[in-house]
């Protein structure tokens, strides 16, 4: 089992570089930044002052979206940074959560996601490719293909077959409970086979919203926010009637602005018994148990903690990543 950090950009570079210098030294695989332009930093601002402080970890978008990145500036802003780290840089992509919702628009349908990810394929690999314009053109300075893996994020069942059929790797956005994650891995399978793929041809990644704390209670609150975000999004269980009237009452009344913050007013509105399902939380024996269980899923390789940017009374996001890998990574053979 490996394991990397998530990282919400709404804290100062310099602050962000420090924390991904800090996973690197705890021995965490991989770093993603997430590209949210009114709540992160910039994303390549930031990414670029990751890979020059840093000399081992993985490092890429988690995640950047077609509405706000034509694929011609991601595929030209990706490459330039894998020559400053190249073979360190990864890419993830999705559909757009408060990237899109602080603008008022809709993510982008799974047809536009395909399109962005063939094309930003195509350019990587220093090929042509015809505009929506009709015009044909490529990198004009590339002189070479790049491999960098494309992982698509997935929560609910269509974009989870999406993620299998599209990507090098898979960004599970579905929980940490075994049976959630056994049911989205099935779609995955079924679009990995569509693609004539299996699933062992991928890096599939359990995105974990994560506070590890000697306070229980204080650990639990911490993810609140981020459960209540999850909860927007399909899942794919289904949900009864108590809890679809809880899915509708969050998207009615989430701030998109408080997206990356333990301290959201929103948090509340996240039942206690969703935190057990969707999120790492708890004491360190308590996580390890869990991380324990999320090992024993066939098909899962990868868990990326993503801690929120505390609020008055909840860790510091260094704090987690360090109880996390001293207490929990240490823990999992």
């Amino acid at each position: 089992m490996r394991f990397g950090v998530g990282i919400f950009g709404n804290q100062p570079v310099t602050t962000i570089v420090r924390q991904v210098q800090l996973a690197e030294a705890l021995g965490y695989d991989t770093a993603w930044i997430v590209d949210s332009q009114l709540v992160c930093r910039e994303l390549y601002v930031t990414l670029t002052a990751c890979v020059l402080a840093t000399s081992r970890i993985r490092i890429g978008p988690g995640i950047t979206v077609p509405y706000i990145r034509h694929p011609s500036v991601t595929a030209s802003a990706i490459v330039s940074l894998n020559e400053l780290a190249e073979g360190r840089v990864l890419l993830g992509v999705g559909t757009g959560d408060s990237s899109v919702g602080t603008l008022g628009v809709k993510p982008a349908r799974i047809a536009g996601l395909e399109e962005f990810v063939r094309t930003t394929r195509r350019l990587l690999a220093n090929e042509s490719v015809t505009f929506e314009g009709g015009l044909e053109g490529k990198i004009a300075w590339l002189e070479r293909a790049h491999d960098i893996p494309i992982y698509v994020a997935a929560s609910g069942p269509k974009m989870l077959e999406a993620a299998g059929r599209l990507g090098d790797g898979v960004l599970m956005h579905c929980g940490i409970a075994p049976p959630i994650l056994e049911a989205g891995l099935a779609y995955v399978r079924a679009g990995a086979r569509a693609a004539e793929k299996s699933i062992e041809d991928l890096d599939v990644i359990c995105w974990a919203h994560t506070c590890v704390a000697r306070d229980r209670r204080a650990a639990r609150e911490h993810v609140r926010g981020r459960v209540t975000a999850a909860l927007r999004h399909p899942l794919p269980i289904p949900l009864g009637e108590e809890d679809l009237a809880v899915v509708r009452k969050i998207r009615e009344e989430y701030n998109f602005f408080e997206h990356a913050t333990a301290a959201a007013k929103h948090r509340t509105l996240a039942p206690d018994r969703f935190i057990d399902l969707l999120a790492l939380a708890g004491t360190p024996d308590e996580v390890a148990e869990t991380v324990r269980a999320i090992a024993r899923v066939q098909g899962i390789g990868h868990i990326v903690i993503t801690p929120q940017v505390p609020g008055d009374g909840f860790p510091e996001r260094e704090e987690i990543f360090r109880l996390f890998a001293e207490e929990v990574m240490s823990r999992i053979a």
